[in-house]
């Protein structure tokens, strides 16, 4: 009787094994297109809009303006008022890491 739970619980594991590696890479690939994809819109947006050029433009996700974050890579921001073009030639550099 032994013999056969070890046998049975060995079948099983020879079994779910090989399920468990498919799921877990069906994951993983699922979770790095949807991380592409944002990615893809968000550079989409900061292209679109007069955000990436701000001075005020963060580059951060939680935070991308620090005067009008409601308004920041939305089609409000074509007309900001606050909008201040930066002078720094490296200042468009930095959002591509922050994203």
């Amino acid at each position: 009787m032994e013999a056969f739970i070890t046998n049975c619980s060995l079948f099983i594991a020879v079994l779910l094994g090989p399920l468990m590696l498919l799921s877990l890479l069906v994951w993983f690939t699922v979770q790095a297109f949807v991380e592409l994809k944002y990615k893809v819109i968000r550079l989409y947006r900061i292209r679109s809009t007069p955000c990436g050029q701000c001075l005020y433009y963060t580059g951060c996700k939680e935070l991308a303006c620090t005067v009008q974050p409601c308004l920041a890579l939305t089609k409000a921001a074509n007309d900001c008022q606050d909008f201040t073009p930066t002078d720094n030639p490296h200042h468009r550099e930095l959002d591509y890491y922050k994203l």
